[in-house]
């Protein structure tokens, strides 16, 4: 009787005081759909076929928010299918690839103005140079340095994924961290693991949680680099194929190669959100 009385008195609640979010359910069998949204650069100026007006980003967290919304990071999907913790009714993950600057410049205010988050991919060494010649910042190509990463994280909004050290490369037979025909495995098993851990150590010298998160470059993975991704404790790993996710407490395998839809100047989320709805 006490249980029913506390129930009743929560509905109540719930009813009374606008805008208390609800959360979905994390039984078991219960399923939650979670579209990815895939970034890059924000600039004023049109410059490759991936980046979008800083405007363009704006109105897509408008329509979210207006549409009822919640951006999670990938932390939080873990919790859902590790520890059943509940997510959001409508849950949704927004990722930027690369970490350029303009992120930071562009992304960060619009995020704190419409109180969202991002996962934000950053590759290592690009940072590492960015850091060292930081007086030659440049919106159009520049990438984030490592104080500005920190600064990120450190607002709760932001939360890193690994994008490799020195592996977001297209070259010499090699396409970003997958195998290459042929190759030995064990020397590259050796030569993933210490690109990855590398970043991985690298980002907790600047005081932020290790990535549980890994995106592919190019979306180019094979299964040899999954074990390897496996053994140093990735929980996610995201890919650039199109569609929605489904996720399941319990079911772990549905974090992995988990798909992401490209924003790019030719769409909209909205767009994206109803295209992947009714495929």
């Amino acid at each position: 009787m006490k249980r029913i009385l506390i129930c009743f008195a929560l509905l109540i609640l719930l009813q009374a005081v606008p805008g208390l979010a609800i959360t979905s359910q994390a039984g078991a069998g219960d399923e939650v759909e979670v579209p990815i949204i895939m970034y890059h650069s924000l600039l004023e100026k049109k410059t490759n076929e991936w980046n979008i007006f800083p405007s363009a980003f704006e109105k897509d967290l408008a329509y979210l928010a207006e549409s009822g919304y919640t951006t999670v990071g990938v932390s939080e999907l873990i919790d859902y299918v590790y520890h059943s913790i509940p997510l959001p009714e409508k849950p949704i993950v927004l990722t930027f690839d690369d970490g350029y600057y303009n992120n930071y410049s562009q992304g960060m205010p619009l995020l704190e103005k419409y109180d969202m988050k991002m996962v934000l991919a950053v590759i290592g060494k690009n940072s590492d140079h960015w850091t060292a010649h930081a007086n030659e910042t440049d919106e159009r190509y520049g990438h984030l340095t490592w104080p500005q990463i920190a600064e990120m994280a450190a607002t709760g909004r932001v939360e890193l994924a690994n994008h490799t050290n020195d592996l977001h490369k297209n070259e010499n037979g090699r396409k970003g961290c997958k195998m290459k025909s042929g190759e030995d495995e064990a020397a590259y098993r050796e030569l993933i693991a210490q690109d990855l851990e590398a970043l991985q150590s690298r980002i907790e010298e600047h005081g932020i949680a290790r990535p549980q998160s890994f995106v592919y470059p190019f979306g180019a993975h094979c299964s040899k680099a999954d074990e390897v991704l496996r053994e140093l404790g990735f929980k996610v790993t995201l890919s650039c194929a199109s569609g929605v996710n489904h996720l399941r407490v319990g079911d772990e395998a549905g974090l992995w190669k988990m798909k992401r839809n490209n924003r790019t100047p030719d769409n909209s989320v909205e767009e994206i959100l109803r295209r992947v709805a009714d495929s």
